[in-house]
């Protein structure tokens, strides 16, 4: 049996984990790479400078044909784990279907809250539309395998789910996290600062957004607000790097505020409790039970409603970080306080229910029963 994983960014250290490629390839399986960045969104790799992953048996056709080569010599017996969406992916995916015998299988998980329950009545109707229009309208494919990590996964991508399509429920890549974190080791309580990499996000190149944003005046607000939380509630800050940060790469210490990389499942286990401007990071603060605040500025106007449609989830406030001088106490601790909307987040956005089977554990067995 041989398993290949088609990605549709560049792979990453982070997506080597938690795609499944590292546990398959440990298993002993038959496992590579089709890299498919270079058909379906040229120029990334060189516009997004973040630190990239080959394995061993990786690669990277500079054509559709040279992809459908290698596809056509899979066998019935092996599958293809496709982590693809967009419209013309999919157009993409039914080419490979007509030239192999491989089954298809993809892995859905990590729907946000702005997607399906959004802040404002025009994302709210747009949110409501979304299924039906995509079933109607979007180049649909038939997945044989559709694994959706918690029910509102099941909303993301309708136009790969076939009704002849095996449906598994399991778990969240979030939650997988969770289930392996270990405690951090730190000599003082702290929170931790969930980046959302939200000022220079590699997935405004795919989307083609620009944002006129003030990097400087963004900086010197988040350290203001840092210092504030040090001072006034007695924790240190330690600032959690998005895995594909453009800002933090590289860096260890930020204006005096210690970076971590790729740790923030075991950071937020650890921790007192987290800040955030609205990430699907929130998830490790939900599943370990840790308080959280929202907050905002001037700067992050444009990003209002995505923090929005996370914060209203647990009925809580954005803080406003403008003048840190202006904030209350009182209104801090109450929103610290807070954690009784947790479990419906957590069975609606991590789960289907709580389980210590590893998700791919779950794939595994879906894989070798369909053989």
């Amino acid at each position: 049996m041989k398993i290949v994983f088609m990605p549709m960014l560049p792979l990453t250290q982070r997506d080597y984990e938690s795609f499944g490629i590292k546990y398959f390839s440990e298993k002993g399986y038959d496992v590579s790479v089709i890299e498919t960045h270079q058909l379906l969104l040229p120029g990334y790799k060189g516009n997004v400078d973040i630190e990239y992953y080959k394995t061993e048996k990786t690669f990277e056709p500079t054509s559709v044909e040279g992809l459908l080569k290698i596809t056509a010599t899979l066998s019935l017996d092996d599958y293809i784990f496709y982590y693809l969406a967009s419209k013309e992916a999919v157009a993409l995916l039914n080419q490979i279907k007509t030239t192999t015998k491989a089954k298809f299988v993809t892995y859905i998980s990590g729907c946000i809250p702005s997607t399906s329950s959004p802040c404002g009545i025009f994302l709210k109707l747009k949110a409501l539309a979304r299924p039906v229009i995509k079933k109607l309208i979007d180049t649909t494919f038939k997945t044989d395998i559709v694994i959706t990590g918690a029910p509102k996964d099941e909303l993301i991508y309708p136009f790969l789910i076939d009704k002849n399509s095996k449906k598994v429920h399991a778990h969240a890549r979030d939650y997988e996290l969770c289930l392996n974190a270990v405690e951090y080791k730190y000599n003082k309580p702290y929170c931790v600062f969930l980046d959302t990499d939200v000022m220079d996000a590699s997935d405004y190149y795919i989307f083609g957004n620009k944002y006129n944003n003030n990097l400087d005046d963004y900086h010197r607000k988040l350290v203001d607000f840092f210092q504030w939380i040090e001072k006034s509630l007695g924790v240190t800050v330690l600032i959690s790097a998005h895995p594909k940060s453009r800002v933090f790469k590289n860096k260890n210490n930020f204006n005096g505020f210690e970076v971590v990389h790729n740790e923030s499942a075991s950071l937020v286990k650890s921790s007192n409790f987290v800040i955030n401007e609205g990430t699907t990071a929130i998830s490790f603060a939900v599943y370990f039970n840790k308080p959280m605040l929202f907050f905002t500025m001037k700067e992050l106007n444009f990003f209002y409603k995505h923090t929005c449609a996370y914060a209203k989830q647990f009925k809580k406030q954005i803080i406003n970080i403008d003048d840190v001088n202006q904030l209350g106490m009182s209104m801090i601790n109450n929103e610290l306080a807070s954690l009784a909307y947790y479990p419906n987040f957590k069975y609606n956005y991590l789960t289907y229910e709580d389980s210590s089977i590893s998700i791919f554990n779950i794939i595994e067995n879906e894989l070798l029963l369909g053989r």
